[in-house]
């Protein structure tokens, strides 16, 4: 098969901690689509050198990922010839080089994104480093303020959720009807119709029903660390699965019925405090407002709900 066949019909570029999980699952369940690896990153780190990165994070996110072009077309060699072939990345998003090597590689392929209010995604991704204990040095929230902090230097904390700069490039280089945005209050309002617009949008029967009532990757600090270390992501038991018998692992990992489960027990080991309104406002007002402002002209949605 040639290489071209490998590579993937459609890429959801991003954001991070806006449901792109979630979708990359409901997408999965389509017998008309096959989804590679969530998160192979491939074409934000294809040309990346490794030795430039200085933050330990980045480094084992870089060998973590797939960065050769022979090991991601491997991806899809699963698909059937009547399958689109698709993946999510959300380094896509923030990655100063991923639209080139999309454009590159792919540049017919339709792009996807769900964009959440940068606030509410900067606010979850914090509990989302809060259930895995992963906070960095410095990582206080409270610290979101410091241009000189973590929150700045790492590219998935505050720069990420400049949309309209990072976007800016995609619409400026592929034909805008090649790229299809979503809302996340859309995304988790009105899932089914959301995931059936991504179908249409792809050109798959919109008609067919997956399981959307099951939420993943969900954010939030564990209230149990007994239940987490039994059911949790990095659980003992997931990481025996994995290591030792791969095939039933991902025989589990796709089932509707295993995930829904699992998945429920998660989401209920896990507490997520209020956020704030005066800290959500200043963040809206001192961080992103004026990027805001440019994305609703760029996506043609009345943004105005989240300034």
């Amino acid at each position: 098969m040639d290489q071209k066949a490998l590579l993937p019909d459609f890429v959801v570029i991003g954001a991070g901690k806006s449901g792109t999980t979630s979708l990359h699952e409901y997408l999965n369940q389509h017998p008309k689509i096959f989804m590679g690896d969530k998160e192979p990153n491939f074409f934000a780190y294809e040309l990346l050198d490794p030795e430039t990165l200085t933050d330990p994070t980045d480094k084992e996110h870089y060998f973590n990922s797939v960065y050769k072009l022979e090991d991601y077309l491997a991806l899809f060699k699963e698909a059937k010839p009547d399958q689109l072939k698709g993946e999510v990345s959300n380094t896509y998003i923030s990655n100063k080089d991923a639209w080139q090597r999309i454009k590159h590689y792919v540049p017919e392929a339709k792009l996807m994104a769900i964009l959440r209010h940068p606030a509410d995604r900067i606010f979850s991704r914090y509990f989302h480093l809060v259930r895995e204990n992963e906070i960095p040095e410095g990582g206080d929230l409270n610290e979101v303020f410091n241009k000189e902090s973590i929150w700045w230097r790492r590219p998935d904390l505050v720069n990420e959720g400049f949309y309209y700069r990072q976007l800016k490039p995609y619409f400026e280089h592929f034909d805008p009807n090649q790229i299809k945005i979503f809302l996340y209050e859309d995304f988790i309002g009105k899932t089914d119709e959301v995931v059936k617009e991504a179908f249409q949008f792809l050109g798959v029967d919109p008609n067919v029903k997956v399981g959307t009532d099951v939420v993943y990757n969900k954010s939030g600090k564990v209230r149990n660390k007994s239940v987490d270390a039994l059911v949790g992501q990095e659980s003992a038991p997931i990481r025996f699965l994995k290591k030792f018998t791969p095939g039933l692992h991902r025989q589990l990992k796709g089932s509707v019925a295993v995930n829904r489960w699992l998945n429920n027990v998660r989401n209920k080991n896990l507490e997520k405090p209020d956020f704030d309104p005066k800290l959500k406002q200043r963040i809206i007002n001192e961080i992103y407002r004026e990027d805001i402002e440019n994305l609703q002209k760029l996506i043609k949605r009345d943004l105005k709900h989240w300034l």
